[in-house]
C-alpha cells in the first residue's frame, strides 16, 4: 500500500502539474489564472443550467432535465476522456523507468487510470457542481438524502466514461502502432469530437429547445440506455440507501474488471508504440549510396516540422483553425447565396456592399484564421532539456530562431493559399485584389508566429513533463492566444467599419502595408532581443 501511495504522489506531481501555470515572476498568478478560469466556466453552466429548469419547472421535469444533464455530462466526460487518453495513459515517457522497478505491471496501470481519473473529476465537477446546485433552487422537497447523492455521484459518475474512454484510447493507439504515422488516428478521432463539439455550439438554441420540447422522450431513453443517469434521477427522486450501494459496488467492480482486461494488452501496445518502422527493403546498393545534405536553415525546420508532427495535442492545437478555414471556404464556395442573409443581418450592411466588397470579406476570415492558429508559443519551451545541446550547435542563434518561425509558416501558407485560391475564383475577383490577398495570407500569419516565439522567449517552460502541459496549459501559450484574440477583434472592428466607406483595393493595400511594417519590426526585435533571451535560457 506504502508503494502504491507513493507511486501515485510522483505521478500526481509530474503529469498533473499541467493544472498549473507556472511564472517565475508572479507566484498568486499560478493560481489566481486556473481558479478565475474555473470559476468562470461554472458560473456560466449555473446560468445556463437555471435558465433551461426555469422553462421546464413549469412542466414538473425537472427530474428529466437532471437525467438529461448527466447523459450529456457523461458524454463529454468521454469525448474529453479520448481525447487526453493519449498523454495520461499511453504512450508516456516515465514507462521504462515504472516497469523497470519491483512493481506489479497492474499497480502501474492502476496509478495510471487513478492519475486519468482524477483529471476527469476535476474536468467533471466543473459541470455538475453547478448544475447540482442549481437544481436546489428548483426542487421545493430538497432533503439531506440529495447532497449524499450529489456526494457519491461527483465521484462515481466519471468511472463508466473514463473506462470507456480507455478502451476507445486502447483500440486506437493499437491500431495506430502498427503503421508508421502512429499519431494520425488519434488526430483524426480528436479533430472529429472537436468539431462536433462545435457544431453544437453554434446550434446550442436549437439543441436547448429541442431538449425542453422532448424532454420526456429523451428521459425515457437515455435511462434505459445509460444506468447511472437512470440511477442518479432515481435517488433524487425516491432515495434509496440499497441502490446507492449497488451503483458504488458496480462501479468498482467495472473499474476493477477493466483494469484487469487494460492489463492484459496496455504494456504490448505501448512498447510498439515505441518501436519505429523501418523499410522492408532488404536490399541496399552500399557501393551506390549517397549520403544527401542540407543546409543548416532546412535541416532545422524539418526539425521543427518533425516535433510537430510527431505530438498530436499540437497538430490539433494548430489544425483546428486551418480545418475550419477549409470547411468555411466549401460552405462560401457552395451555399454563399444562404449566408448573405447572416452578414446582412449581423453587420447590418447592404447586400450591394457585401458584393463589392468580397475580398475584403476573404481578408477578415484570414485574419481569424491566422490569429486562431497558434503553433509557435510554445516551439521553445519543447526543446526541453535539448536547449544545451542546440546552444552548442554552430549554427547562429538568429538562424535557429528563425527556422521556427519558417516551419510554423510552411504549415499554415499552403492551407491558406489553397483556400484562398478557391475563393478568389469563384468570387472572380480582379488580380490586384487577388495579389494583396496572397501577401496578406502570408504577413498576417508570419504577426502571430513572430508574436507567439516572442512570448515563449519571454516565458519559457523547459521543465516540462508532458507536452499537452507546454502546448496547452503553459503561460506563454494562455498569453498569446489573449493577444490575438485582442489584435483579432481589433482588426475586424475596424475593417468592418472601414468596409463601404473605402474602396476595397485601396484598403487592402493600406493592409498590406500595415503588416509588413509590423512583420519587420517584430522581425528585427526577435534578431535582437529574441537572441538575447534564447542565449540566457538554462534548464
Amino acid at each position: 500500500m506504502k508503494k502504491i501511495l507513493s507511486l501515485i504522489k510522483a505521478c500526481m506531481t509530474n503529469d498533473m502539474s499541467l493544472f498549473k501555470i507556472k511564472t517565475k515572476k508572479n507566484s498568486k498568478f499560478n493560481i489566481l489564472l486556473p481558479l478565475f478560469i474555473a470559476f468562470y466556466l461554472m458560473f456560466m453552466i449555473w446560468g445556463s443550467a437555471n435558465s433551461l429548469f426555469e422553462k421546464i419547472v413549469p412542466l414538473n421535469l425537472q427530474y428529466t432535465l437532471l437525467s438529461l444533464f448527466i447523459f450529456g455530462i457523461s458524454f463529454t466526460t468521454f469525448i474529453e476522456g479520448i481525447y487526453k487518453s493519449g498523454s495520461l495513459m499511453f504512450n508516456c515517457k516515465d514507462d521504462q523507468l515504472l516497469l523497470s522497478l519491483p512493481i506489479n505491471k497492474r499497480t502501474v496501470l492502476f496509478v495510471r487510470v487513478f492519475k486519468f481519473y482524477i483529471f476527469e473529476l476535476v474536468f467533471n465537477s466543473m459541470f455538475l457542481i453547478p448544475i447540482m446546485i442549481s437544481y436546489i433552487r428548483w426542487d421545493p422537497n430538497i432533503t439531506w438524502t440529495y447532497f449524499l447523492t450529489c456526494f457519491c455521484m461527483l465521484f462515481l459518475l466519471p468511472i463508466i466514461p473514463i473506462v470507456i474512454s480507455c478502451f476507445v484510447g486502447m483500440i486506437t493507439s493499437s491500431i495506430s502502432s502498427k503503421f508508421k504515422y502512429k499519431n494520425i488516428i488519434q488526430i483524426f478521432i480528436s479533430l472529429f469530437f472537436m468539431f462536433s463539439i462545435l457544431y453544437l455550439s453554434f446550434n446550442s438554441n436549437k439543441v436547448f429547445n429541442f431538449m425542453v420540447n422532448n424532454a420526456t422522450n429523451m428521459n425515457n431513453l437515455i435511462t434505459k440506455i445509460y444506468y447511472p443517469a437512470f440511477i442518479f434521477a432515481k435517488l433524487v427522486m425516491n432515495f434509496n440507501i440499497l441502490d446507492l450501494i449497488i451503483f458504488i459496488l458496480i462501479n468498482i467492480g467495472i473499474l476493477v474488471l477493466s483494469i484487469y482486461i487494460l492489463s492484459r494488452f496496455y504494456f504490448k501496445i505501448n512498447s510498439r508504440l515505441k518501436t519505429i518502422k523501418t523499410s522492408n527493403n532488404k536490399s541496399s546498393n552500399i557501393d551506390n549510396l549517397v549520403i544527401k545534405t542540407n543546409s543548416s536553415t532546412m535541416a532545422l525546420i524539418k526539425k521543427e516540422l518533425n516535433t510537430f508532427f510527431n505530438i498530436p495535442v499540437f497538430i490539433i492545437n494548430a489544425f483546428f483553425a486551418l480545418v475550419l478555414f477549409i470547411i468555411i471556404t466549401i460552405v462560401i464556395s457552395v451555399k454563399f447565396d444562404s449566408i448573405i442573409p447572416l452578414l446582412i443581418n449581423e453587420l447590418g450592411i447592404t447586400n450591394e456592399i457585401i458584393v463589392n466588397n468580397l475580398s475584403i470579406f476573404i481578408f477578415i476570415l484570414i485574419l481569424i484564421t491566422a490569429y486562431m492558429t497558434s503553433i509557435t508559443n510554445s516551439v521553445i519551451s519543447l526543446e526541453g532539456n535539448n536547449i544545451t545541446i542546440l546552444k552548442t550547435f554552430p549554427i547562429k542563434v538568429q538562424r535557429i530562431l528563425i527556422s521556427k518561425v519558417l516551419a510554423a509558416l510552411l504549415i499554415t501558407t499552403p492551407v491558406l493559399l489553397s483556400g484562398n485560391i478557391v475563393l478568389l475564383i469563384k468570387f472572380k475577383i480582379s488580380i490586384i485584389e487577388s495579389l494583396l490577398i496572397i501577401i496578406l495570407s502570408i504577413l498576417i500569419p508570419l504577426v502571430s508566429h513572430f508574436i507567439g516565439i516572442i512570448i515563449n522567449l519571454q516565458y519559457p517552460k523547459l521543465d516540462f513533463e508532458n507536452t499537452t502541459e507546454v502546448i496547452k496549459q503553459s503561460t506563454s501559450s494562455f498569453i498569446s492566444v489573449m493577444i490575438g484574440m485582442v489584435l483579432l477583434i481589433i482588426s475586424v472592428i475596424i475593417t468592418t467599419s472601414l468596409i463601404g466607406n473605402i474602396n476595397s483595393v485601396l484598403l487592402l493595400f493600406i493592409a498590406t502595408l500595415i503588416y509588413l511594417v509590423i512583420d519587420i519590426v517584430l522581425y528585427i526585435y526577435l534578431i535582437s532581443k529574441g537572441v538575447e533571451k534564447f542565449n540566457k535560457l538554462i534548464i
